[in-house]
């Protein structure tokens, strides 16, 4: 259940596609929903709630920053795309920031017809995966040698997908 929390939290700023009130026609071209302020809103919630649950200490910072950083990563996944300017610190500028370089593919149009957003989900997928393996394996403190061939196999593939995705058109 708390995966799933953390994962409806995480695509939250993706909400100005169903509310038009958020969308960026109603906010001059400006995406609100992809800047810090907006991201940090349902994990300051979850603090809340988890505190008014008798979460404490510990426990309770942990699973805030959990919320946090899931609400992040999707500010951090849509820079690595480059493609797209983010109001990171909206509403206190309305300064836009995108990566230079795209890491990450875009999607493209999401429709289940599109070959180039299955192709890029394949892309995104061969990046991101690897790299959670690892940081998985990392945290969880498997340094032995057969660990780290593992680990080793696992980024070269991730940065094989980097590079297919770098050689792509944007």
């Amino acid at each position: 259940m708390w995966g799933g929390w953390l994962i409806v939290i995480a695509s939250a700023p993706d909400i100005d596609y169903l509310v038009p009130a958020l969308n960026s026609r109603a906010h001059h071209g400006i995406r609100i929903t992809h800047s810090v302020t907006f991201s940090l809103i349902l994990p300051l919630c979850t603090a809340v709630i988890l505190y008014l649950a008798g979460k404490r200490g510990r426990e309770l910072m942990a699973l805030s920053a959990c919320a946090s950083l899931a609400g992040l990563s999707h500010l951090v996944l849509d820079f690595l795309v480059g493609v797209t300017p983010r109001p990171l610190l909206w509403p206190l500028s309305a300064a836009t920031f995108a990566s230079p370089v795209g890491i990450l593919p875009s999607a493209g149009k999401l429709h289940l017809s599109n070959y180039y957003f299955y192709r890029n989900l394949i892309i995104e997928v061969g990046v991101l995966a690897p790299l959670a393996f690892v940081a998985s394996g990392l945290y969880r403190g498997k340094t032995s040698v057969q660990n780290w061939i593992k680990i080793i196999l696992l980024l070269i593939i991730a940065g094989s997908f980097i590079v297919w995705s770098l050689s792509l058109s944007r």
